[in-house]
C-alpha cells in the first residue's frame, strides 16, 4: 500500500525545483528573469539577487540582497521611488527561502515514506505550510514590485515585459499549497506498523 506521505513528498519536490529555477535568475542565470526592460542601451533583465544588461556584451551587477532597480538607458524622466523599490527588492530573498522550506518538506516526506513515520509526515506538513506562506508572500510582492516597475517604464515610452521566473513562482506556490494539503491529509492516514513497515522479527 502506498505511503500516505507520498503525494505530499512528490509535490514538495516539484515545488522545490520550481522555486529553485526562480531563485537562480539574474545575475546567476539571465535566461530566467522576473522583468525584461528594453532601452537603447540594451535589455535589462531582473532577478532575485541582481540584474544583467544584455547588449553587445553582457554585464551583470554583483549578487546582493536588495539592489538598484534602475535599468541602463532609462531617462531621468522615469518617475520611480528608488528607495521603496530597493527595499522591496530585499524581499525577493523569500524565493530561495520558500524553496529551501520546500526541500525540507521533501526530505521529511522521504523519511515519512521510507520509515512509515507519522511524525516525519507531520513535519513535512509543517514545512509545507511555512514554505507555502513564504512563497505566497513572495508572489504577492512580485506582482506589486514588477508590475509597478513595468508600468513606470511603459509610461515613459519604453518596452517592458514580465519574465518566466514569475510563472515558476506561481507554479511553485501552487505545488507547495497542494503539498501542504496532501501532507496534512497524509498525516491523518494509516501508516504501516510491524511487519507491514518492514520490521524484522
Amino acid at each position: 500500500m502506498p505511503s500516505p506521505a507520498f503525494p505530499g513528498m512528490f509535490l514538495a519536490l516539484a515545488a522545490a525545483i520550481l522555486l529553485l529555477f526562480a531563485s537562480v535568475s539574474p545575475p546567476v542565470w539571465e535566461r530566467v528573469s522576473f522583468l525584461n526592460v528594453d532601452t537603447p542601451a540594451g535589455t535589462t533583465v531582473y532577478g532575485v539577487f541582481g540584474q544583467c544588461l544584455k547588449a553587445a556584451t553582457k554585464t551583470c551587477s554583483t549578487r546582493s540582497i536588495g539592489y538598484d532597480l534602475q535599468a541602463a538607458g532609462l531617462s531621468s524622466g522615469v518617475q520611480m521611488n528608488q528607495t521603496l523599490l530597493h527595499n522591496l527588492s530585499k524581499t525577493l530573498i523569500l524565493h530561495p527561502i520558500a524553496g529551501f522550506l520546500s526541500f525540507l518538506a521533501f526530505v521529511m516526506g522521504v523519511i515519512g515514506v521510507a520509515a512509515a513515520s507519522r511524525g516525519a509526515t507531520v513535519m513535512m506538513a509543517i514545512f509545507s505550510f511555512l514554505g507555502a506562506m513564504a512563497g505566497l508572500v513572495a508572489f504577492v510582492i512580485d506582482m506589486v514590485l514588477w508590475n509597478v516597475l513595468k508600468n513606470r517604464v511603459v509610461e515613459a515610452g519604453y518596452h517592458a515585459s514580465l519574465g518566466i521566473a514569475n510563472w515558476f513562482t506561481v507554479a511553485g506556490v501552487a505545488a507547495m499549497i497542494l503539498a501542504m494539503c496532501a501532507s496534512f491529509f497524509g498525516a491523518c492516514g494509516r501508516f504501516a506498523t510491524g511487519r507491514a513497515a518492514g520490521e524484522k522479527y
